[in-house]
């Protein structure tokens, strides 16, 4: 199987904070060609600080850029009934394939996380769910054991795991049922995921990077020498990493616009600036 990389793409606002739709859609077609999809509004996408509104005109774009089958939607939400609401008018834009982050803030039992995801899924018919774990984000932390009974309603297409929670593959890949998918948020990982049973990764880095992914995936399905691109995406993962803003000074010297945040990020220095201006370079 190749191994898919799937772009978690930040979100760019203007240094006024509105949203800035055009610098969105060329990041995106930046990666289209190298890339198997792109989550919208995931972690990365500070979805936090996204109204409903602006996540469905990110969800639009995204499908019109690349097409429904690439576009996962994340549809994350603090409450059952907002999740709820938002699905219900993903799906009406023709979107199905989805993302869901477990309950956060409030917490809750094992039980209540595989209510969540069976009311979701009985109230919306027809979406292709990815059940995603981040337990520094979410303050829970669910166990393969829970995981199954999960995976085992109607609608669940795989797993997206972050965190402590990628750090497992093999436990969570376990449990898998035929014809679910595996993707790890670890995206300096790439060869292990595939080696523990996953199937690629959901990789922030791939919005600024995604040519080295795609020549890491495409020498890992030809199973050819993989080294030297596995330790090029290593250092630009140790570069940039899961910082937001990171990402958005390289996107914003690639793509043009302010890529500013509406989230209190820790902000890069300028040596590593010019160290992300200095990759962006040579990889681009």
């Amino acid at each position: 199987m190749n191994p898919h990389v799937i772009t978690a793409m930040p979100v760019p606002f203007t240094t006024t904070g509105a949203l800035d739709l055009p610098a969105y859609r060329r990041a995106v077609t930046a990666v289209d060609p190298h890339v198997d999809g792109v989550l919208v509004a995931g972690t990365t996408g500070e979805f936090p600080a996204l109204d409903d509104d602006e996540r469905l005109e990110l969800f639009a774009a995204t499908r019109d850029l690349i097409g429904p089958e690439r576009t996962i939607a994340h549809l994350g939400h603090a409450s059952t009934r907002q999740v709820i609401r938002l699905a219900r008018a993903t799906v009406d834009l023709g979107l199905r394939r989805s993302a869901l982050i477990t309950p956060y803030y409030l917490p809750t039992d094992p039980a209540g996380v595989v209510d969540f995801y069976r009311e979701v899924l009985d109230a919306v018919p027809g979406l292709e769910l990815f059940v995603y774990l981040f337990p520094e984000r979410t303050g829970l932390d669910v166990s393969p054991s829970v995981l199954t009974e999960i995976l085992a309603l109607p609608g669940i297409v795989g797993v997206k795991l972050s965190g402590a929670a990628s750090e497992t593959v093999a436990d969570y890949a376990g449990v898998l049922r035929s014809g679910q998918l595996l993707y790890s948020g670890n995206d300096a990982t790439l060869p292990d995921v595939m080696a523990a049973g996953g199937h690629g990764v959901v990789s922030g880095v791939s919005s600024l990077f995604p040519t080295v992914f795609a020549a890491l995936s495409a020498a890992l399905c030809e199973g050819r020498g993989h080294d030297r691109i596995q330790s090029q995406a290593a250092e630009l993962v140790a570069l940039t990493g899961a910082n937001i803003r990171f990402l958005k000074a390289g996107l914003a010297a690639r793509d043009g616009g302010d890529w500013a945040s509406r989230m209190s990020l820790p902000t890069p220095n300028s040596e590593t600036v010019n160290q992300i201006h200095d990759a962006v370079a040579s990889f681009t």
